[in-house]
C-alpha cells in the first residue's frame, strides 16, 4: 500500500510549487534503464519518481528508492492493481509516445477510464491525469474541469510538436523554449480555468526551462526526456541536480524580490 507519508510529502510540494518528478517513460520496460532513473532521482534530489505500469518493475523501484513513486498508464485494470506495490501516486497518461503510434485519446475514453479507476482504489493513493495536448485549448479546459470534480487529485499538461521548427539559430535557451511553448501556454491557461488545483507542467522541460513552468502557475513539473534520454547513471544525477539547481535559484530570487518589495512598501 502507498506510503502515507509520501503521499503528504507530494501534497506538501504540490501546494508549496516545488514538486520535480522526474518520468522514467510510460512505455520504458527495461528495467535496468528504469533502475538508472530511478537512482539518478533519487540522488538529484527529485521530489518524485515517475515509471512503467509493469508489476515487477514497480515492485523494484519501490524496493530500491524510497521518493514518492507515480506509476504512469493507459490501462485501468494495470493502474488498479498497482497501488498493492506500494505505489503512492497513479497517473493516466502520459500520452505522447502513443502520437508516434497514432494514437489519441478523447476525452471520453480519459473520463471513462478515470471513473473506473476512481471507483476502485484506496483513499491513500492520489490520482493523476494528463491532458492531452492533441486537444484545443478550451476542450483541454473542460476535461480539466470534469477531471477536478470528479475527484482527480493533480492534473498534468504536456506539449504537442512534431519537430522543433527547422531555425538559424543555435542556441539552446532558444530551443529548450521553443520545445517547452506548448506545455507552458498549457499550463497558464489551465491555471487560469482552475486556480485550485495541483497542475505538473510536463512535456520537453529541461533544466533551463522548469522555473518558466513554476512562473506559468505550475505546482510541480515533470521532466523526461532531459535525463531519460541518456544512458550513464552519473550523467543522469548530474542533470537532475542542475533541475534542482536552477530551480532553488529561481525561488531565491523570488525571495528576495519579494523581500525588496516590503522594504519599498515601508
Amino acid at each position: 500500500m502507498s506510503n502515507l507519508n509520501n503521499k503528504q510529502k507530494t501534497l506538501n510540494a504540490l501546494k508549496n510549487k516545488s514538486l520535480v518528478k522526474v518520468i522514467s517513460g510510460i512505455q520504458n520496460y527495461d528495467k535496468q534503464k528504469t533502475l538508472k532513473v530511478a537512482m539518478a532521482a533519487e540522488l538529484g534530489g527529485a521530489t518524485a519518481l515517475d515509471i512503467c505500469d509493469d508489476a515487477e518493475i514497480i515492485k523494484t523501484v519501490r524496493a530500491s528508492v524510497q521518493l514518492p513513486l507515480f506509476v504512469s498508464s493507459i490501462n485501468p485494470e494495470k493502474l488498479v492493481t498497482a497501488q498493492a506495490y506500494g505505489v503512492d501516486v497513479l497517473e493516466i497518461g502520459n500520452y505522447e509516445s502513443f502520437y508516434k503510434e497514432s494514437r489519441l485519446f478523447t476525452p471520453k475514453e480519459i473520463l471513462e477510464i478515470t471513473r473506473k479507476v476512481k471507483g476502485l482504489i484506496s483513499k491513500e493513493v492520489l490520482l493523476c491525469c494528463t491532458i492531452p495536448s492533441t486537444l484545443e485549448t478550451e476542450t483541454q479546459i473542460k476535461l480539466a474541469k470534469e477531471l477536478f470534480n470528479l475527484g482527480v487529485d493533480i492534473l498534468q499538461t504536456e506539449g504537442f510538436t512534431l519537430e522543433t521548427p527547422v531555425s538559424d539559430r543555435d542556441d539552446v535557451v532558444y530551443n529548450d523554449i521553443l520545445k517547452a511553448a506548448s506545455t507552458l501556454t498549457n499550463t497558464f491557461r489551465l491555471r487560469e480555468a482552475l486556480p485550485e488545483a495541483n497542475i505538473i507542467t510536463a512535456s520537453g522541460i529541461t533544466a533551463i526551462t522548469s522555473s518558466l513552468a513554476f512562473a506559468m502557475g505550475s505546482s510541480g513539473i515533470g521532466v523526461g526526456n532531459f535525463i531519460n534520454s541518456l544512458y550513464d547513471q552519473i550523467e543522469m544525477t548530474e542533470k537532475v541536480k542542475e533541475v534542482m539547481e536552477n530551480i532553488s535559484r529561481f525561488n531565491t530570487h523570488l525571495v528576495t524580490e519579494k523581500e525588496k518589495s516590503l522594504v519599498f512598501q515601508n
